[in-house]
């Protein structure tokens, strides 16, 4: 059925004018982790810094659930399981290895849908143009004929329940902050987050993966695979240990800035994390395996982005003052 249905896309596909395509193309770059992470990031620097904070962790734990799946499961991309499905050609390159379940559905829906979560009371307008574009993906990537109807619906699913889990701990937190402050719980929880970016990396590298050749080629390289896990687990390691730095020693608001203040943070910010990954991926791929060197990248960005980022900015307008 669901074959039937990616056939079905095709056909309308082929049929239609080009720029049809083209136009979701470029939607699904919307979908790569760095655009989505560069939206939240700002939002956190500039626009509300909880936000911000509440669609990071989202994406971050999404991110992390969902490549994580995508190695155990090792499902394949629809065409290499069914030869009538011919995916659009520009699209092939943002859509390798496995298939199972959608990183760009998970990626956009964490972010977007945290946004319009969030912003659903006061703000309903925003709410409607997340998820316009949350809806628009999933569709993309199936007429694209690079994944599944079951790719994009689970992909979703973890969005939503990771949403969920991130409400959940916010209010946990929040509870503590108030009833007993200087607790230590932020410290409990970067231990376990960072034992779990340990323990994924030990399951992709011990678990077996298929070893499927077409014509002497093989289908998927598990080597190749395992990055994204990889930079998942430096994301979510880097992201605990920053949140906690922050809020521990920055503190910093989004509260009254007038506009130079955001364009300062801004410029002060993308310039650190653009020489951040830059030079961690210089470095570290000259001293240690790609996908080691991926994940200490991601890793170190993430600090970068969440902690010195907003230290830097908030001691410029301390003196500003």
């Amino acid at each position: 059925m669901d074959i039937s249905y990616l056939l079905f896309l095709q056909n309308l596909r082929e049929g239609a004018p080009g720029f049809a395509e083209q136009f979701f193309v470029y939607l699904s770059y919307i979908g790569d982790g760095p655009a989505l992470v560069a939206l939240v990031l700002l939002v956190y620097w500039c626009i509300d810094k909880r936000a911000g904070q509440f669609a990071f962790m989202a994406f971050g734990a999404g991110n992390f659930v969902s490549q994580l799946i995508k190695n155990i499961a090792c499902v394949y991309r629809p065409w290499v399981r069914d030869a009538a499905i011919i995916p659009a050609e520009s699209a092939i390159e943002g859509a390798g290895g496995y298939s199972f379940p959608s990183g760009h559905t998970c990626g956009t829906a964490t972010s977007l849908g945290s946004f319009a979560w969030l912003a659903r009371k006061k703000h309903k307008w925003i709410t409607v143009v997340c998820v316009i574009v949350i809806v628009l993906m999933m569709f993309s990537r199936n007429f694209l004929g690079v994944h599944t109807p079951q790719d994009v619906v689970v992909g979703l699913l973890i969005a939503i329940i990771m949403i969920g889990l991130v409400q959940a701990f916010f209010n946990w937190i929040d509870r503590y902050d108030a009833l007993m402050p200087g607790h230590n719980k932020d410290i409990v929880v970067m231990v376990v987050v960072l034992a779990l970016s340990v323990a994924s990396i030990i399951v992709v590298l011990v678990k077996p993966y298929p070893l499927d050749y077409v014509n002497g080629t093989l289908l998927v390289d598990p080597v190749t695979m395992q990055k994204g896990s990889f930079e998942a687990a430096g994301i979510v390691a880097g992201l605990s240990i920053a949140w906690v730095l922050e809020r521990r020693f920055v503190g910093f608001s989004t509260e009254g800035l007038d506009m130079r203040s955001r364009i300062i943070r801004a410029v002060v910010s993308v310039v650190l994390v653009g020489i951040a990954y830059v030079a961690t991926d210089i470095v570290f791929k000259a001293i240690m395996p790609y996908n080691w060197a991926k994940l200490f990248a991601m890793f170190i960005v993430v600090i970068v982005g969440v902690f010195l980022a907003p230290y830097v900015f908030n001691k410029i307008e301390n003196r500003r003052r």
